[in-house]
This record gives structure tokens, C-alpha cells and sequence, in this order.
């Protein structure tokens, strides 16, 4: 997994710049998982963490647990901990998913108004979607069959109550604004992904049953970074 983190890292890096260079700002949405605390700290010290142009940063989150922000289950407190707290980036310009509403609904649509606002002011485009796949095809809190995938094209923001793995409550982006991303960057690791991996990239568009399949950004690209586990079958 150092490889494909060291990697990543880099071209992160190197897409915050040019975001930066052609824009004078980069927005990015952030995830959870096994690969990005790495990432993140790799990001977060020198010689990388000399060459980003914080100021110029603003983030949001591809998904979150419905869970208060100092829960280890917390995506947020997974990424203050590995990236925010090491770096200058200006707090105001940090949006996390606001899980402290008293319904997953209610936060929805106030972090939908959030996502809609930062949008408008970044060319109507997230400069760089970090996702990862689990081993059933799903990326962000998209699940197979669920009805998430049928959010409407003008929805930024999805709630989902009832999601197939703990915790069962979350807030997910949509494959709609997903599918805004100037860069969708996948990063997969392990030999339990390797089938689903195979099926997602080399098998036939099942969008319902392997979500991941959903983020094909016409405005942008998909660069997919694994490691040879789980690229065996590739």
C-alpha cells in the first residue's frame, strides 16, 4: 500500500497545482478508508506538504457516517487527524458533513446547500474526488440496488438510512455531482476487491450492481490506482 499511497500523493499534489495555477483555487472532496489516512499523511509532510498552496483549498466529503464528529466512526476525525491538523489550510475553508442535526435528512440538505454554494463559486466542478470501491462494487455510501443511485441529476446531497454495512446511516454526495468531478480518483487496494475489480472496469455497465461503474465524469476523468493485489485479475 506505500507505493499506491506515495503515488497518489503525487498526483494529488500535482492536481492541486494545476487546479491552483488555472483557477486560483481547488476543491476537493475527501474519503474515508484504509488508503487516505496514508495519503493524507504523506500530503501532510515535507517535501509535498511544502509544495501545496493551502490557502487556496477548500474541501468537502464524499460521504459520512451519521456520527458525531469526535466518533471514531467519523470520516471528518479521520481526516483532521491525518491532514487538517497538520497543515495551514484555513479552518473556514473546511466542510465537513454537519452530523450534529438532529436527522440525517435535515444535515443532508443543509450540507446540499453548502455543496451547491462552493460549486457555484469553483466553475461548477470538484477539482479532484478521492472514492475507494468496496468488495461489493460500491463507492461512497452508493450501494448495489439501492436507491441512492437514482437520486435526481440536480441532487448534490443523499441520505442514506439504511445502508447494507455499519454504521447503517450516512450522507452521501450523488453520482450526479460525482460525475462533476474534474478528477475522480479511485484508489482500491486488497485481493477481497480484486473480482468486483475486474468486473467494474472489464465486465459489462450493471451501474445498479456495481456503483462504482456510476462515476463517469463527462467533463472530466477517472484514474484508478491500485495495488497488485488487487489488480490480479486485471
Amino acid at each position: 500500500m506505500e507505493e499506491l499511497a506515495e503515488a497518489a500523493a503525487q498526483r494529488i499534489t500535482h492536481s492541486i497545482q494545476a487546479a491552483v495555477q488555472e483557477r486560483g483555487h481547488c476543491l476537493i472532496a475527501l474519503s474515508g478508508g484504509k488508503v487516505p489516512p496514508r495519503v493524507h499523511h504523506i500530503i501532510a509532510s515535507p517535501p509535498l506538504r511544502n509544495q501545496i498552496p493551502w490557502e487556496a483549498l477548500s474541501i468537502i466529503w464524499v460521504d459520512e457516517r451519521y456520527v458525531p464528529f469526535d466518533s471514531p466512526d467519523s470520516n471528518y476525525l479521520l481526516a483532521r487527524q491525518t491532514l487538517l491538523d497538520h497543515t495551514p489550510i484555513p479552518s473556514d475553508q473546511v466542510y465537513p458533513v454537519p452530523t450534529y442535526y438532529a436527522t440525517p435528512e435535515l444535515a443532508a440538505s443543509v450540507y446540499e446547500r453548502q455543496v451547491q454554494a462552493l460549486l457555484g463559486t469553483h466553475g461548477g466542478q470538484i477539482d479532484i474526488s478521492i472514492l475507494g470501491m468496496g468488495a461489493d462494487g460500491h463507492t461512497a455510501s452508493l450501494f448495489p440496488q439501492h436507491p441512492a443511485l437514482n437520486a435526481a441529476a440536480n441532487q448534490h446531497v443523499i441520505a442514506v438510512t439504511d445502508a447494507p454495512k455499519p454504521p447503517p446511516t450516512r450522507i452521501s454526495l450523488t453520482p450526479a455531482v460525482l460525475n462533476r468531478s474534474r478528477l475522480a480518483l479511485f484508489l482500491v487496494t486488497g485481493g477481497d476487491k480484486a473480482a468486483m475489480l475486474a468486473a467494474a472496469l472489464r465486465g459489462p455497465f450493471t451501474p445498479t450492481e456495481i456503483p462504482a461503474q456510476m462515476i463517469r465524469p463527462a467533463q472530466g476523468r477517472v484514474v484508478w490506482m491500485l495495488d497488485a493485489e488487487a489488480a490480479i485479475h486485471i
